[in-house]
């Protein structure tokens, strides 16, 4: 999300910033942003990102910035401080879902009771984040959803031969719920005898795997690790596929609609914001035969007319250039 929207920001005639941190310092300009990169704090994980705080003060209070958005506790703690000084306008994204209790057993729960407090603008990739983060600390959040580029996320000219669903995302993560997928898959070969499951993301899905159904392992090809462009494929794919729970915003599903390509999701979560009918389904979390149910009506859509052309429009609204950082503008300059 930081390189797409400063660089959208770019674009739209904005002078902007990237405070980050690396193993050396140096700067670049980089996609008409310049990046700073200041020195990495010593230790490793969360308590690395809350003593960046102090590594990235000293800039801003020296420098002089309109608006300050973070998205880390630790810088956007440094930036509250700072504009006390310096009076920038304070803006921090949630990239999560910012469950209050979850939270409690944090080493960061202060920093995130402080930005709940005094950040002048705090925003969720979600309505369901945002109304989690309301609950929980009492105050509105704004929704300012991830983006995609719809001139880099294009069609494929046409699809795989045979009914292809695609899984996007860690391979070994249980809230992620892939082995439902490998579940569901025999189901839909009743219906479908010639469907193929492809699988792209990192970790390693030999357990889950092993746990499948045989038919299931027969049918699954995984996806060289790393692959460089994942256009072509969510293009080539008759339906992505993202069976997770407590999804803050399934990014996987944006990008497939800008493809032209159906999506399944599990009802839970962010998750249902994104699907629209005529260009998705939902299944029951956690329900191998509803989410079996949801692929075949996906792959259903995969062969009608007009199929592609409404999900590049339900992305659209998505577009970094023309739909997101506009959003974003309007925040910074709200006085």
């Amino acid at each position: 999300m930081l390189h797409e929207l400063a660089g959208a920001l770019a674009r739209r005639g904005h002078d902007v910033t990237i405070l980050s941190s690396a193993s050396r310092s140096d700067r670049t300009v980089e996609d008409g942003v310049r990046v700073v990169r200041l020195p990495a704090p010593r230790g490793s994980g969360l308590r690395q990102e809350l003593r960046f705080s102090r590594t990235v003060l000293p800039s801003l209070l020296r420098e002089r910035f309109d608006v300050v958005h973070s998205l880390g506790p630790g810088d956007a703690c440094a930036s509250i401080v700072a504009a006390r000084v310096r009076r920038h306008r304070t803006v921090f994204t949630h990239l999560g879902i910012p469950i209050r209790e979850w939270f409690a057993e944090r080493a960061d729960f202060r920093h995130q009771r402080f930005i709940a407090r005094y950040a002048d603008v705090y925003t969720c990739l979600s309505q369901h984040a945002a109304a989690t983060f309301e609950s929980g600390f009492g105050r509105r959040a704004e929704v300012t959803p991830g983006g995609v580029r719809l001139a880099a996320f294009e069609p494929s000219a046409s699809r795989a031969p045979r009914p292809t669903l695609l899984y996007s995302g860690s391979l070994d993560e249980p809230r992620k719920q892939l082995g439902d997928l490998l579940e569901a898959l025999p189901m839909v070969a009743r219906s479908e005898p010639d469907v193929r499951l492809w699988l792209s993301g990192p970790g390693d899905p030999s357990a889950l795997l092993a746990a499948a159904p045989a038919e299931a392992r027969d049918r699954t090809e995984r996806l060289p690790l790393g692959t460089p462009d994942l256009s072509p494929v969510y293009g080539q794919a008759w339906a992505t596929v993202l069976p997770s729970k407590w999804e803050a915003f399934g990014l996987v599903l944006l990008e497939s609609l800008a493809c032209g390509t159906p999506i399944v999701a599990a009802d839970h979560a962010s998750l249902p914001e994104l699907v629209e009918p005529g260009t998705g389904a939902l299944a029951t979390p956690e329900d191998p035969a509803s989410l079996a149910d949801a692929c075949l009506r996906a792959l259903e859509l995969a062969t009608q007319d007009g199929v592609v052309e409404r999900c590049r429009a339900r992305a659209a609204p998505y577009d970094w250039d023309a739909g997101i950082a506009p959003r974003f503008e309007g925040l910074y300059e709200r006085g």
